[in-house]
């Protein structure tokens, strides 16, 4: 219909009176027809609703008409599109384009509730373990909400732009093309956040633990999409890619649960056996009596003539995780040891070497030859027993990390 005969006091009008007024009613009609619409939105369907969902016990359904609402306004703009399209006699050409920027807005409003929808509800554990059976750590929840609400976007605004006649099938092939160079330039960071679900999946440490990896060791500080930080004993920050640490062995030394004690004793060779039965037997009955430590697990036992001493070795498990507590046991254990060792008259040994002479030549020359060969070895033996003790005062690395 032709808004001219719409009007019939345009008729007696100039021509360009009609051009103008001709170009403004429609647009004046949309925005009455919009304002109308939102009015009839807000009065008779979203008031009613409002009240129904205040009597409720949840709040989520409350929250689910509240990310309706811009949705919906949405909607409103796409259906005044196709009504002021059908009232006016628009040229083809400008009709087909209103009705197709109408059914891209229509659609656009469908995912954009989609999204606030999913804004509201999100991945939950509790409700994802009933749908679906499986269960998911909570510290994946963000990484997954911010996949799927991108999946929702993306398939929006490829609805969108097949309904505004787009190519979406040379569109997604060009991405792509592209999608493959951008890849192939951030295969590292695509790598780390795979780390990331690995670390998170796995969960072979989390916030809290100390941990042993061939890159770090140290107390994690926080677990990210990007990164894991780790706080080192000197406590420098270090920032460790997730996927080098998916990919290493890592010892995660807060979930121990027991540690273990392993020590062995040496005794002098002036030790009679009957010493040596009392002993093993003590420090057996100690460790077996001793609390934290499992009685099961204890191993002392007489193992070998060494050179220089008679070696005891003393084997238990020690139900302490925390290094410091685990520490101050093995101190009370060997200080009761020492004890034991001093009550039954035993002396402990150390690296040392005697040697016999059994005739002395009748030569002088030789005598002193001898006496010259005794001097050195003493003397060579004692240098030899100074270094070794400057390496035992030397910190254990070790020991020092755990």
């Amino acid at each position: 219909m032709n808004q001219v005969d719409l009007l019939p006091l345009l008729a007696g009008q100039p021509e360009f009176v009609q051009h103008l007024i001709v170009d403004i009613v429609p647009f004046a009609v949309a925005l009455l027809v919009i304002l109308l619409l939102r009015w009839l939105l807000t009065a008779l369907l979203l008031r009613p609703l409002r009240y129904i969902v205040a009597r409720s016990a949840s709040d989520i359904d409350d929250r689910i008409l509240d990310a309706s609402v811009s949705p919906l306004r949405l909607a409103v703009v796409g259906l005044s599109l196709f009504l002021v399209t059908e009232m006016f006699a628009f040229d083809v050409a400008i009709q087909q384009l209103a009705r197709t920027v109408a059914r891209a807005v229509l659609v656009a409003s469908v995912f954009f509730a989609l999204v606030r929808w999913f804004e509201v509800l999100s991945l939950q554990p509790e409700t994802f373990r009933r749908m679906t059976g499986w269960t998911i750590p909570e510290r994946l929840l963000p990484f997954l909400n911010t996949v799927v609400k991108f999946l929702i976007i993306a398939l929006g605004a490829i609805f969108v732009l097949q309904e505004l006649q787009f190519d979406v099938a040379a569109l997604i092939a060009s991405l792509g093309v592209i999608g493959i160079g951008i890849s192939l330039a951030s295969q590292d960071t695509v790598g780390n956040m795979f780390g990331f679900a690995a670390i998170v999946t796995d969960n072979p440490f989390k916030v809290g633990d100390f941990i042993t990896t061939p890159a770090v060791t140290g107390i994690v500080e926080s677990v990210g999409v990007r990164a894991t930080r780790v706080r080192q004993l000197d406590q420098a920050l270090v920032t460790v890619p997730n996927n080098l640490l998916t990919n290493a062995a890592v010892l995660n030394r807060t979930r121990l649960e027991k540690r273990r004690l392993d020590a062995t004793l040496n005794f002098t060779y002036s030790t009679s056996s009957e010493q040596l039965r009392a002993a093993v037997s003590q420090i057996r009955e100690l460790l077996q009596n001793t609390e934290d430590i499992d009685p099961e697990s204890v191993i002392v036992h007489f193992v070998a003539f060494a050179e220089s001493s008679l070696n005891v070795r003393v084997i238990c498990q020690v139900l302490l995780s925390d290094w410091r507590e685990f520490t101050a046991k093995q101190e009370e254990v060997f200080l009761a040891i020492m004890g034991i060792v001093e009550d039954l008259g035993i002396d402990f040994a150390f690296p040392s070497r005697s040697v016999y002479i059994e005739s002395m030549p009748e030569n002088e020359d030789d005598r002193d030859h001898i006496r010259r060969a005794m001097r050195d070895h003493e003397t060579g033996q004692t240098a030899r027993d100074e270094a070794q003790e400057r390496d035992s005062s030397l910190p254990d690395a070790g020991s020092a990390t755990t």
